[in-house]
């Protein structure tokens, strides 16, 4: 499991020209590594990248310009841990000179060791080291995930991070959204405004009764049109906000893929949701931002977008970022949320956003 590259050959001399990116598992991980993925393409501009990734995550890098091929990685219910490494031996056939493993977990190493690819960087964690050529040191998980990604591609001497996300929409992706958004009503001269109500754990999310009021303020005082983003596990709630709002003000469009979803973001003047995946989409089409944090910070995972067209709404308490491991570390509200959420009020949401709008009116 020694390196096979050259001992005399730095790795900044090679022209690698077949590259395996093992992305991470979350959707806003994922975004939040596009930067080093589009630094990556400028570096070796002949190369050809493969991304694996997990679904839904992979389709934000199916057309995006800086990724040649995608490949899904197995979903753990698809075999679980056998079918991922008969899937990672699988890869040996592209031979990979270069793979760059993203995620901090052990299998990821593991999987990235399994494909053959002759050089292997990741972040020395978890013991993982002995599958990874060139291991890089481990920096604070509490530094800008943007950085903390970028730098897992020092020994490869990448020096100008592109922090500007590239276009990745279809036009057809574009032109359906715009559709879809007639056979509700909305014009392009509407105040539209996304947003995501929902989390990838409920403790993580704002409440829905406070959403709900949001809503109808933001059409009230903005005649805004609305549209609530979210899945299956959503759709109560937002079910809930849509009847809750004057007809034809707010709609749930439920089904829509990750790029359908960030073709509606893009055609909003605004979004608005938790500290989510959704989030980093609206950032990725450059749509000002308007995100709720709770045991997340957004020093750490914050959207990549110019400050002026974003704000974070949070209490910044001494524990956050948190393990997230609820309710064992603290107490929770009578709402069953966590204080650093629950202490987050609809004014102070309100005030916020409205700050926002008048900043993005001024541009």
């Amino acid at each position: 499991m020694t390196s096979s590259t050259p001992a005399l050959t730095s790795l900044r001399d090679i022209k690698f020209g077949h590259i395996l990116l093992w992305m991470p598992n979350w959707i806003g991980d994922v975004a939040l590594a596009i930067p080093s993925v589009q630094s990556l393409r400028a570096h070796y501009p002949d190369a050809r990248i493969t991304a694996a990734a997990r679904v839904p995550a992979a389709e934000i890098l199916s057309d995006h310009p800086a990724v040649d091929t995608v490949i899904e990685i197995p979903q753990k219910e698809n075999g679980g841990f056998w079918e991922q490494i008969r899937f990672a031996q699988g890869l040996k056939k592209y031979q990979f000179d270069l793979s760059v493993a993203f995620p901090n977990s052990f299998r990821s190493a593991f999987m990235t060791f399994l494909s053959g690819a002759r050089t292997r960087l990741g972040y020395d964690t978890e013991g993982r080291g002995i599958f990874l050529t060139d291991p890089v040191a481990k920096v604070s998980q509490k530094e800008y995930r943007i950085d903390y990604f970028f730098k897992i591609l020092s020994p490869l001497g990448l020096t100008a991070l592109d922090r500007t996300y590239q276009p990745f929409l279809r036009k057809e992706t574009l032109r359906a959204v715009d559709e879809k958004l007639a056979l509700l009503r909305i014009d392009p001269q509407d105040f539209l405004i996304t947003m995501h109500p929902g989390a990838s754990k409920p403790e993580r999310g704002w409440h829905t009764e406070r959403f709900l009021i949001l809503c109808q303020r933001l059409v009230k005082e903005y005649r805004a049109k609305i549209i609530l983003l979210g899945n299956e596990n959503d759709s109560p709630n937002l079910i809930k906000i849509q009847k809750s709002c004057a007809p034809g003000t707010v709609h749930f469009q439920p089904g829509l893929g990750l790029r359908e979803a960030a073709a509606a973001i893009q055609k909003s003047k605004l979004f608005i949701g938790n500290d989510s995946g959704m989030m980093h989409l609206a950032a990725m089409v450059g749509t000002p931002v308007a995100a709720i944090f709770g045991p997340g910070s957004p020093e750490s995972t914050g959207p990549c977008i110019d400050p002026q067209k974003s704000v974070a709404i949070t209490r910044n308490y001494p524990c956050s970022p948190c393990r997230q491991n609820f309710f064992k570390e603290c107490k929770p509200s009578a709402h069953n949320k966590p204080y650093c959420l629950e202490d987050i009020s609809v004014k102070e949401v309100i005030e916020a956003v409205d700050g926002l709008i008048r900043r993005i009116r001024k541009t």
